[in-house]
């Protein structure tokens, strides 16, 4: 493990080759988990990419971190660290900017579960030019970097994958819609999906961001050939 722009980065590299060029695809997880919990998937989403696994940088327990704090009020809302979001925001927004410039023609691509698809929505918004795609499970669009970027940013075709358990109680399934109607609205090239089940990641969720990312990648190398 090392840390970049703060944060602490695991990277694995491709067990199998593919047709064109390598992507890297970066791991977020989510509320109390840590770096390990995304990349145990590495054997479901090893398509091709180089796997770059991000820990958030506040550490709540052993093996456990968040990317901000927040406390759910009586009304339903949620009141988020406004503070530790913007801290991790930068971060990761530092880090994604540092590969860029290491890797130019690489794509790269996010997969976020609950809070790490927060923050991957949030670098969506706010710098859609930094990565190629993004896929989201569990997760929602928050008001605060809506309030950051108040024109409606034109995604001008983004890849993005949404999924969402519908029993979900962590995060809603209306938030997930939300999410996916306002994604619609700024030009995303949208899938979405919904899953019979809660807020953890289930075998099938895997398996459809795997094949949305087989077919990104596909698509991509198609155009270059």
């Amino acid at each position: 493990m090392r840390l970049d722009a703060g944060l602490a980065v695991v990277e694995r590299t491709p067990a199998r080759a593919t047709g064109g060029p390598v992507a890297t695809l970066v791991l977020l997880h989510g509320f109390g988990k840590y770096h390990g919990h995304l990349l145990d998937l590495w054997p479901e989403l090893d398509v091709g990419c180089s796997v770059v696994a991000v820990q958030a940088g506040f550490r709540i327990g052993p093996t456990a971190y968040r990317w901000f704090a927040y406390e759910d009020r009586p009304d339903g809302s949620v009141a988020i660290a406004k503070q530790e979001e913007r801290r991790s925001r930068q971060a990761l927004i530092s880090f994604l900017d540092a590969r860029r410039r290491d890797e130019p023609d690489r794509p790269l691509f996010l997969f976020g579960h609950s809070q790490g698809g927060m923050m991957a929505l949030s670098v969506v918004l706010l710098r859609p030019g930094l990565i190629d795609g993004c896929a989201v499970l569990n997760a929602r669009i928050l008001p605060e970097t809506l309030a950051l970027r108040p024109d409606r940013p034109d995604l001008d075709g983004m890849p993005v994958f949404v999924g969402h358990g519908t029993a979900d109680a962590v995060v809603r399934l209306d938030q997930g819609r939300s999410a996916r109607d306002a994604l619609n609205s700024m030009g995303a090239r949208l899938e979405y999906r919904e899953y019979r089940g809660g807020h953890e990641l289930t075998a099938e969720m895997v398996a459809d961001v795997a094949e949305w990312l087989r077919s990104r990648l596909a698509r991509r190398n198609g155009m270059a050939s």
